[in-house]
């Protein structure tokens, strides 16, 4: 008897350990993607682009909005196709035209290359119906890492109502605008016949 109750309750346990405790992750109502505003020409020589360095939770999928407390809140049912970094870093690189004695790659690549454009994402949220993108710039010479030009980029969007998806579209165009200044600023940084 005591054999049948012991193994009873070991029974029990076990079924009740694959009940989960935690709620299920909630899907997006959307997802928005980051793109390149330009299109540069090509480049004569190779340029490796950076992903930029960024908090992490800007730097995520989730979209943040600053609440009038000054509190971070992530705007419900909207979110990122992926990382913001990742996605910042692919649209600088797709505003070069590729196919050209030179192109903007990635550093995972391995190409090695006598400049890269790295970047830090400060800002990339949501303050009412206002979206901002903050990003400081940096041209490195590969060869001994020196600093060679720095820029911030900033943009400024607004929303067409408190909508989430018309906020989300304002976060998009923002920081599609940043890449955008990004990529300009590494154009007028890079030496003469670069």
């Amino acid at each position: 008897m005591f054999l049948k109750t012991v193994a009873f309750g070991l029974s029990f346990l076990a079924l009740t350990a694959c009940v989960s405790v935690l709620p299920e992750p909630t899907a997006p109502d959307a997802l928005y993607r980051i793109e390149a505003q330009s299109s540069h020409a090509g480049l004569q020589h190779n340029l490796i682009i950076r992903e930029p360095e960024a908090p992490r939770l800007i730097g995520g999928q989730g979209m943040v909005s600053k609440g009038e407390d000054g509190g971070l809140r992530m705007v419900p049912g909207v979110e990122w196709s992926g990382p913001a970094t990742r996605q910042i870093q692919l649209a600088m690189i797709d505003s070069f035209k590729s196919g050209e004695p030179g192109n903007a790659l990635l550093p995972e690549l391995g190409v090695l290359t006598d400049y890269e454009l790295a970047s830090e994402l400060s800002v990339l949220r949501l303050e009412g119906e206002t979206a901002i993108c903050k990003m400081k710039v940096s041209l490195i010479a590969a060869l001994d890492r020196s600093l060679l030009a720095r820029s911030e980029v900033q943009s400024k969007q607004s929303a067409a109502s408190r909508n989430a998806a018309d906020r989300a579209n304002a976060l998009r165009a923002a920081a599609s605008d940043c890449a955008a200044q990004a990529t300009a600023f590494a154009i007028t940084a890079l030496p003469a016949g670069f």
